[in-house]
């Protein structure tokens, strides 16, 4: 391939960072709580409202590039907002080289069959296809827009500016502080034992989309022979997905969240050229079509070479059937499973963005507060409704950075989720 062929020289620098380990953020030496007392975030949290996404098929039965047409064409006359969501995002030169660049990544071996979708994808869209593949690594390609550039835009990180301050990754090239407004994503994640042996699943994505491109965010019944084999959550010209549950008594959900902000991006992208690493949501498609029920799941999440570190979070339909499994790139840094024996909150595991063996800042305590809902609530009384009402829509696990809540079970084969629109 020849991106590869250029970079050659670079792989052996990015092959040094193999064993790099997350530091999480050095801890802010502060007692201020930033953005969580924020009282201009909490009341412009206030009065948003919530819209079923569209639903669509995908056909796994056909040809790869075949499988995304239909739907690219509903969307095309807007393909353009994902262009603009590049320029927004990115300086502009920047925007012009990945495209010329990453249409030559779809042949990329991590890709398979995902880089044939994406072809099909482009042509409905009517898009280019280099936008195409920069959708699908968009994750890896945020943090070129900020000052500091070995970080990724999701979540607080004290790796770059002043140690005595809790900073903030932007996608507008420069870097916010405490006082400032934050624009970055935050995630929670977390499932749950409730009275009838079920195992609800709970989740914030907050990527901190612009509206119209909230409403790109679709759910997708994947479908084999006709039956729905597993449904999921993708947003337009992205062939990955971004949590999904498979339902019946063998059935599982997952979602995943953000770790490390990503990690560095260039190491993370030239090993993968390296290695064939896939995208953490290009993965969770393959653990969704593969696995046959949660044992399975948990065991492949735990497993494969990834791009990107991340939280993978796992939901069966069974009591104990719950775990957080904590992934680097090449290796599963740790399983966390619902356990009985843990009497203080062995019923549930909730994740944000930080391990949970690990102190988090006091500037994103999100866990805490988490924490604390989860625990009025209780296992005997907990249900889809008070799952939804009392914790992930209560803050600040609900900010103004929540673009889409999902609540599902295997077990009962619910897939609820529901886009943010903006307070009027």
């Amino acid at each position: 391939m020849r991106v590869l062929q250029i970079i050659a020289p670079l792989i052996t620098l990015a092959t040094a960072h193999a064993r790099y380990q997350c530091p999480h953020g050095k801890p802010a030496k502060t007692s201020e709580a930033g953005w969580l007392s924020n009282e201009n975030l909490m009341d412009s949290n206030d009065d948003r409202t919530p819209k079923t996404p569209n639903r669509h098929i995908v056909n796994l039965d056909l040809a790869p590039k075949d499988r995304w047409t239909e739907i690219g064409k509903i969307y095309a006359n807007q393909s353009d907002l994902i262009v603009q969501y590049f320029e927004d995002m990115l300086p502009h030169a920047a925007v012009v080289a990945i495209d010329k660049i990453a249409k030559h990544l779809v042949g990329y071996k991590g890709f398979g069959d995902f880089g044939e979708e994406m072809k099909g994808y482009s042509e409905a869209l009517d898009l280019d296809l280099g936008y195409v593949v920069a959708a699908n690594l968009v994750y890896q390609l945020e943090s070129i827009g900020v000052n500091c550039s070995n970080w990724n835009n999701t979540g607080p990180t004290g790796q770059c500016g002043d140690d005595d301050e809790m900073v903030w990754l932007e996608s507008d090239h420069y870097l916010r502080g405490l006082e400032d407004e934050v624009k970055t994503g935050y995630c929670t994640s977390v499932v749950a034992e409730e009275a009838g042996d079920g195992i609800l699943h709970g989740r914030n994505l907050d990527w901190n989309l612009e509206e119209q491109l909230r409403e790109f965010i679709i759910t997708v019944d994947f479908q084999r022979g006709g039956e729905t084999l597993y449904t999921g959550s993708t947003i337009v010209s992205f062939v990955g997905i971004l949590n999904a549950m498979k339902a019946g008594d063998d059935g599982f959900s997952f979602s995943m969240d953000a770790r490390c902000q990503g990690g560095k991006i260039w190491s993370n992208l030239l090993e993968a050229l390296a290695f064939g690493a896939m995208t953490p949501c290009q993965h969770s498609r393959y653990v969704m079509e593969t696995a046959t029920n949660y044992d399975e799941a948990v065991h492949l999440f735990e497993t494969g070479h990834l791009i990107d570190d991340g939280y993978f979070i796992v939901g069966g339909a069974s009591p104990g059937q719950g775990a957080v499994v904590t992934r680097a790139r090449n290796r599963d840094v740790d399983t966390w499973s619902i356990d009985s024996t843990d009497a203080e909150h062995g019923w549930y595991r909730l994740e944000t963005n930080y391990d949970h063996d690990q102190p988090v800042p006091t500037a994103d305590d999100r866990r805490t507060p988490g924490y604390e809902n989860m625990e009025k609530i209780g296992k005997e009384a907990l249900n889809e409704d008070n799952l939804l009402g009392e914790v992930m829509t209560q803050w600040p696990t609900f900010n103004p950075h929540t673009d889409l809540t999902c609540i599902m079970s295997a077990k009962y084969g619910i897939y609820d989720c529901s886009i943010w629109l903006d307070a009027r």
